[in-house]
């Protein structure tokens, strides 16, 4: 790595790295990995570390970890169809390679007590290490366990799972609630197209990428259909109907003029997206980050003090009961939605008092 001005590049030094270089720059990729040390670090993760694990000899990965996390690779990822969730498997997996690649993990339970070898006790150790991150760190885990399952019944390179009997993180649901004087204050803040999205949120519970995914022949004067992709049939999602409302068509329809102004957004098909940025393309993770770090930057916000998720749980919460709150968000069981997006304070009604005896007039 070295710095130019305020920017982070890398380049190759000996035989090895100078070919990954020429790999990468041969796949249209920059060398420039950021402004920062951070960006920087986690540039050369995604980009060379994967590159340096590949060129060691299979002979040094036999037995290991890494040879669990290649077969992966090789067999699961590519059949992934939804690109972010890819995406997010191959950052757990930058991480889990990061940890515990070099690890040899044990074909039976007898020998992941030897020195060296991948063990519960050791997993349990990482995971502690990462209590900040409990969500993601039990997710990381998660997939781990999923790996060795496959080597275990597919690939038949061992009998053992070290996640097996794993005790995971604790996880604290959020219990963040967006008033609705905070809710005005956030949509003051956004955006003309944010503020659209936040209304289709706070309104059908719909997650980020729910509303990323809205097509321009997905809803008429009557309903609206969102592609639920946590809940997959063999299209990869399954569809779910709301009621068309003059407060959701107005978004909508506000949404579609602003769509206009957009390059290729004046010539729209059924099957184009919505939501598209300035230079015509459908809007992503990242492209959103822009538009929520502008509202962040407005007001003030921590990171995470309040997030978009947040207007799925105040959907929830705004609903007449636990059943209306359950069926917005499309879950199965009423308990999640109680347990996580129902957070507004209950209220009630004080009883008279009991001097003279509460019955008494």
């Amino acid at each position: 790595m070295r710095k130019v001005g305020q920017v982070w590049y890398w380049r190759g030094t000996d035989s090895l790295t100078k070919e990954i270089e020429a790999k990468l720059r041969e796949a249209g990729l920059r060398m420039r990995c950021g402004t920062t040390p951070v960006q920087a670090r986690v540039w050369w993760e995604k980009h060379v570390s994967p590159a340096l694990v590949a060129a060691v000899p299979d002979d040094d990965v036999m037995g290991t970890v890494e040879e669990v996390i290649r077969k992966y690779e090789a067999d699961e990822l590519p059949t992934i169809k939804r690109e972010a969730t890819k995406k997010e498997y191959e950052g757990r997996i930058r991480r889990l390679r990061s940890k515990f690649s070099t690890k040899r993990y044990a074909r039976t339970e007898l020998q992941a007590m030897l020195p060296g070898h991948l063990s519960a006790v050791v997993i349990t150790q990482h995971l502690h290490e990462n209590r900040d991150r409990a969500a993601s760190a039990n997710k990381d885990i998660q997939l781990l366990s999923r790996m060795f399952r496959l080597a275990r019944v597919r690939w038949g390179l061992t009998t053992f799972n070290p996640c097996d009997g794993i005790e995971y993180l604790p996880e604290s649901p959020r219990d963040q609630y967006v008033s609705d004087e905070r809710y005005a204050e956030i949509y003051n803040a956004a955006s003309p197209v944010l503020q659209c999205m936040l209304e289709i949120s706070t309104q059908t519970g719909a997650r980020e990428g729910m509303i990323f995914d809205i097509r321009v022949g997905d809803f008429n004067e009557a309903q609206i259909e969102l592609r639920v992709t946590k809940k997959r049939n063999d299209k990869g999602y399954i569809t779910k109907a709301y009621s068309m409302t003059p407060d959701l068509r107005a978004a909508l329809v506000r949404a579609l003029e602003l769509r206009k102004k957009n390059r290729g957004g004046a010539a729209s098909l059924p099957s184009d997206y919505l939501f598209i940025t300035k230079q015509g393309k459908p809007y992503g993770k990242e492209a959103f980050k822009t538009l929520w770090g502008a509202v962040r930057k407005k007001l003030g916000l921590k990171p995470r003090e309040i997030t978009f998720h947040d207007m799925r749980a105040k959907a929830a919460s705004d609903s007449d009961s636990d059943a209306s709150a359950q069926e917005l968000l499309h879950h199965e069981d009423v308990k999640v939605t109680k347990r996580v997006y129902r957070r507004k304070v209950p209220t009630g009604t004080p009883l008279p008092s009991a001097i003279g005896g509460r019955g008494s007039s």
